[in-house]
């Protein structure tokens, strides 16, 4: 909905400033009966309220999504961090929404008409639908009027963003000092302490065990499990019993005839020259001056396909001889474009400039415009017909489905006797998931795990798993989470210790050896000592493909430069935990920085526009941060 900001932002600030667009839908389509009191009021932004409803329907909805993210780990959600996050977005929201309005921004009914006519999800064959827009928005609770005005201040939050970001300029110096941290290579050298090496200088004794399981018998549990028994309904398995006939799909096909048009396509060949500095005169000058002796030459009988492999400065086509391949109108640059179709198969232009080069085109081949006929695209056309009927049995189906669920809320069976459809069952799986594939969505172990459906035995409501695809369940069996004896959980207490403790050890030997290291001790001499082997890989880059372990290459990049002394072998040492729980000792000889000078004018371009979008995201952040600083904010911590 927002390209042109997905375009700009990159990283921690595109989601904040996505979230802002995002959350605020989780304020609509949720059951009216969900979050607390509407009057009950959680902050305020210069006077307009954030209701408690509001924003406990953003929350539950950002839990959500946050645990089909997550997955398996979803148990390591911090309920308070997702709140406070909730209500960040919603009290920025609210600032950007007034700070468009005090800035008069508007946004055209034109402008709006034509962003949501250009949403995949509201088309139908290519083109918007106005059914499947009224109907899309009937499936998540919202009008079209509510949908609208979301969009809308989507757009006016999109145009104030680009008018702050465009104005961010890169210095050269900023450029010039980017290239040489971001090109510096660091001569290193590192040794591994594995952490098995050291477990035979650990003993843990009884006692150890017993006191760890005292500390931690809490979390050592059988965790709570249950198993369900659920109907599902999709599309796709509609989709089985049904059989479009070869009447509906002609008739599909005569609706649909003027979609199947191809154009008229070229397929040329091309020689590009490209000017050995971009912007430079004398290079220009140059190239032009090559660009029109190889036309000379072709205008001569040479060879076209063995010019272009020996002078065309476009790698991808050059060792085909030039060949492009057929083009379409509109895909190429429009004076290239221009020039192609003057030609006449077998003829070639002269030099056309744009901003890439010089080209010299020929016209080989040209393939003219055509109808697809009904047999070549009746395997599409069944497809769709498939897709729309199975789409619309789904519909009705869902509707029936969730009817009978509700008026039946003790048992599945009346639903999947009426619906033909079998009831499943999984089996037992926690919190976090199980084996069963229907035991990995977040949204299923949350509503099984619920109160509405531990407690009371009711069915759940109908949940949309996407891709026109519904669950509804009712617990089979539930298992209390139960605790686990000592005996049970010994020899995984044990294994811990021993691995923490060697761990321990690892580091404080890794901590010695970079203090011998600083003092100019032999590292082969150290690595010998300690069964393993020191690696000097040399100058190694940020980006270092020579060192396997990148944690390594960043913990040598974290280093201080070396101090300047008289014994210049003397390093700088360092030392880093690794994802293993192995040690690593690292030792900075010398540093190089990147020079400037030596980067290609493509690669400086695409670092200037990371500069760009980095510092322009920064002052966007700085931009709202002020805003916020300059509003009356307050929080009703205690409601929410």
């Amino acid at each position: 909905m927002l390209q042109s900001i997905r375009d700009r932002a990159h990283g921690w600030l595109a989601w904040t400033i996505i979230g802002i667009i995002i959350i605020p839908f989780a304020l609509w389509g949720i059951q009216e009966y969900v979050g607390g009191d509407a009057d009950v009021e959680v902050a305020s932004v210069a006077g307009t309220k954030i209701s408690q409803q509001d924003f406990q329907r953003a929350y539950e909805q950002q839990r959500e999504r946050m645990r089909s993210l997550l997955g398996d780990n979803s148990a390591s959600l911090d309920e308070a961090n997702i709140k406070q996050s909730v209500l960040n977005s919603l009290i920025t929201e609210q600032v950007l929404h007034q700070s468009t309005d005090e800035l008069g921004l508007r946004i055209s009914n034109a402008q709006l008409a034509g962003q949501i006519q250009s949403m995949p999800e509201f088309q139908e064959n290519g083109q918007f639908s106005k059914a499947v827009f009224v109907e899309q928005l009937r499936r998540i609770g919202l009008t079209p009027e509510g949908f609208e005005a979301r969009v809308r201040q989507g757009l006016l939050a999109d145009q104030l963003n680009a008018g702050i970001t465009s104005m961010s300029l890169v210095t050269q110096s900023e450029l010039d000092e980017a290239i040489r941290i971001k090109n510096q290579q660091r001569e290193i050298g590192y040794l591994i302490l594995p952490w098995e090496n050291f477990k035979k200088d650990v003993a843990i004794d009884e006692a150890a065990v017993k006191k760890y399981y005292d500390e931690h018998r809490k979390n050592l549990v059988n965790p709570e499990q249950l198993s369900i028994e659920y109907i599902e309904l999709s599309a796709s398995d509609l989709a089985k019993s049904i059989k479009p006939d070869d009447a509906e799909l002609r008739k599909l096909y005569e609706e649909q005839r003027a979609g199947f048009a191809v154009e008229e396509q070229r397929r040329a060949s091309q020689i590009l020259i490209v000017p050995a500095k971009e912007a430079d005169p004398a290079a220009l000058a140059s190239a032009s001056a090559k660009a029109d002796d190889l036309y000379k030459r072709l205008q001569a009988k040479g060879d076209f396909a063995q010019l272009a492999k020996e002078n065309s400065h476009d790698k991808a086509t050059a060792a085909a001889g030039g060949d492009l391949g057929f083009v379409s109108k509109g895909t190429l640059d429009p004076a290239v474009e221009q020039a192609l179709y003057a030609l006449k198969p077998g003829e070639m232009s002269k030099p056309v400039k744009t901003p890439a080069g010089l080209h010299i085109l020929k016209l080989t081949e040209i393939k003219p415009a055509y109808t697809k006929t009904f047999e070549e695209v009746r395997a599409a056309l069944e497809k769709d017909a498939l897709q729309r009927k199975a789409q619309d049995l789904f519909f009705e189906k869902s509707e029936s489905l969730t009817n009978l669920v509700y008026e039946n809320p003790d048992t599945l069976a009346i639903a999947a006797k009426e619906l033909g459809l079998p009831i499943k069952t999984s089996g037992l799986f926690s919190r976090q998931g199980g084996a069963d594939e229907i035991a990995r969505h977040a949204k299923v172990i949350n509503a099984a795990f619920s109160d509405e459906m531990l407690g009371r035995g009711y069915n759940s409501e109908p949940i949309d798993l996407g891709e026109n695809h519904l669950v509804v369940l009712r617990v089979k069996e539930h298992k209390e989470a139960s605790e686990r004896t000592l005996e049970q959980v010994h020899q995984t207490i044990s294994e811990r210790l021993l691995m923490s403790a060697a761990q321990a050890k690892a580091r404080a030997a890794g901590v010695a050896i970079q203090k011998r290291l600083s003092q100019g001790e032999d590292p082969l001499v150290i690595a010998k000592e300690y069964k393993t082997a020191w690696v000097k890989p040399g100058l190694i880059g940020r980006e270092d493909a020579g060192v396997k372990n990148p944690a390594i290459v960043k913990a040598a990049f974290a280093l201080p430069k070396p101090a300047k002394n008289a014994n210049k072998s003397l390093p700088e040492a360092g030392g880093e935990p690794l994802p293993s729980g192995d040690f690593a000792v690292i030792a900075l000889y010398s540093v190089k920085e990147g020079s400037p000078a030596a980067m290609e004018a493509s690669a400086r371009l695409a670092l200037r526009r990371e500069l760009q979008r980095a510092k322009a995201e920064s002052e966007y952040q700085n931009f709202v941060n002020e805003l916020k600083a300059e509003t009356k904010i307050v929080i009703q911590q205690d409601n929410l």
